[in-house]
């Protein structure tokens, strides 16, 4: 009987990404990973997903857990940026600084992403996707037209790839936008932060979703799915309680911090799932579910 496999999402939240890790560890003590055909992911969620479609676990970690503040979001970087147009004012007979304009107020950002792309093109996280025969779907808000897309980097040449997962990733303000093919891209969480379309249009109709806050999605428009929500405890956080535009742990790339949120996210998970993952996914209720 032909089994069409489990869906897995992977939602969008920063540096409380490393979270993900620990689930997809659970995940694969659990024996679920091996029936996972294909895969999504928003922002952070989307470089998740890469990692899992290359099915290297111990890489996964070892890269979060590896991860220095810098190396995501530069200070150096972003003071001399800051340093030049302190330079612009002072050099200036009007002693005025040049506003950006609307379309760099909505492209530009704080810091650069070169770390981000650096990370994907060193562990060749970029080279394993491509043609690896999973679906990784990355969700990117088109911030042009106002709509998520959705792109399957499986089917991208290994170039190509890091460019997506940049845009997927690209926090309005905090990180410029990507420009591809003439579009400017932002981080997919702005229009869809919970990508299940993608895997549903593809014919999926069991999925695990990892979210990285307590707020869950509507799926009431995904008929005939069955779902299995893995939502978070507070500790996620890791005792932040800041309340600002961005949530707590947004921007917290730091390795020691990963760690404890991927030991999180390993015992939530398996707690969550116990007892669950036999009933809903369980080979024999395939079969009965689908006869002949």
């Amino acid at each position: 009987m032909y089994d069409p496999g489990i869906g897995l999402i992977l939602c969008g939240g920063g540096g409380r990404g490393a979270y993900q890790i620990g689930v997809w560890q659970a995940l694969r003590e659990l024996g679920i990973d091996g029936r996972i055909t294909a895969v999504s992911g928003t922002s952070v969620g989307a470089l998740n997903a890469a990692l899992f479609a290359c099915g290297d676990l111990v890489l996964a970690q070892q890269i979060w857990t590896g991860l220095r503040r810098q190396t995501i979001t530069d200070p150096v970087e972003t003071a001399g940026r800051v340093l030049f147009k302190v330079m612009d004012y002072l050099g200036s007979e009007e002693r005025t600084i040049t506003l950006p304009n609307k379309e760099q107020l909505v492209n530009g950002g704080i810091f650069s992403r070169s770390g981000l792309v650096s990370l994907i093109l060193d562990n060749g996280v970029h080279t394993c996707v491509s043609g690896g025969g999973m679906p990784c779907f990355v969700c990117c808000h088109n911030s042009d037209l106002g709509v998520p897309e959705y792109f399957d980097i499986s089917a991208f040449p290994a170039d190509e790839i890091p460019r997506y997962l940049s845009a997927s990733s690209a926090l309005p303000a905090v990180f410029p936008a990507e420009e591809i093919g003439g579009y400017h891209y932002r981080d997919g969480g702005i229009s869809d932060n919970t990508p299940v379309k993608p895997l549903y249009d593809i014919g999926l109709r069991r999925f695990i979703i990892s979210y990285l806050g307590s707020e869950r999605a509507d799926l009431s428009q995904y008929h005939n799915a069955e779902f299995i929500e893995l939502v978070p405890s507070e500790e996620i956080n890791l005792g932040r309680t800041d309340k600002k535009l961005l949530k707590a742990g947004t921007l917290d790339f730091d390795g020691e911090n990963a760690a404890l949120r991927i030991e999180l996210g390993h015992k939530e998970a398996l707690e969550q799932l116990s007892g669950i993952s036999a009933v809903v996914f369980r080979q024999d209720r395939i079969a009965q579910n689908n006869p002949g």
